[in-house]
């Protein structure tokens, strides 16, 4: 299980604690939730009143953009057997590269995008059965 720890945000970067090192990722904020993507995986932490010290919770089931973007490109077929980890999608957010991966083993039920569109997150652009 991966540790991230939300130490403080500047400018447009989150700067994370992951198992003891820091890294620095784009980040979006919605209210008081900041969503980013790390290695692949959308985490959310909800940010406190004082300091930004915070633990990220992992949005197991989630195949939703992380954040605005636009689809590059889509690697499945509605029908396709997808098994936990299969890439489905890349969508490029802040000049970034992030590829959505099936949370677990099913069926692409739905595709809710196209290349070329832009998404906002929450939007789940793959359905699986």
């Amino acid at each position: 299980m991966v540790n991230i720890e939300l130490i403080t945000v500047r400018g447009n970067e989150a700067e994370l604690r992951v198992d003891g090192r820091t890294h620095f990722v784009p980040f979006v904020i919605d209210g008081m939730t900041i969503s980013f993507s790390y290695d692949g995986e959308i985490w959310f932490v909800e940010a406190p009143e004082k300091g930004l010290r915070a633990r990220a919770r992992h949005r197991d089931h989630s195949m939703s953009a992380p954040m605005p973007g636009v689809v590059l490109k889509i690697l499945v077929a509605v029908g396709d057997e997808v098994t936990k980890g299969t890439p489905l999608l890349i969508l490029e957010a802040m000049k970034m590269e992030h590829q959505l991966t099936a949370p677990s083993n099913g069926i692409v039920a739905s595709i809710n995008c196209k290349e070329g569109e832009l998404v906002q997150p929450g939007l789940d652009l793959v359905t699986l059965s």
